[in-house]
């Protein structure tokens, strides 16, 4: 091989593992929002949206988060009932 061929070669070995030593620092303070998630939601609970969070690299987690209007979140288990409506929901509106 030739000197031009091995720079280029060891060049792009030197690139690709700046981008895989960098990759952890690009999601840097990104993790999954909802550490606790309840299965219901009370009928007192007055609604103001929701927000549904696919799964990223950062987090494996469907996570439902659900803004009240009192200001508080709470996080619904995607795999609840009301979870689950929700996401279907939500689906439809996007389809619409």
């Amino acid at each position: 091989m030739s000197s031009k061929a091995s720079f280029a070669v060891l060049s792009i070995i030197a690139l690709c593992l700046a981008c895989v030593q960098a990759q952890p620092l690009l999601h840097k303070g990104r993790r999954c929002k909802c550490i606790n998630t309840i299965n219901r939601l009370h009928p007192s609970m007055r609604i103001n949206n929701v927000k549904i969070l696919v799964q990223q690299d950062y987090c494996p987690n469907v996570e439902i988060i659900v803004n009240l209007q009192n200001g508080n979140k709470i996080c619904l288990n995607p795999t609840s009932v009301i979870g689950k409506k929700i996401i279907n929901l939500m689906e439809l509106k996007k389809n619409e």
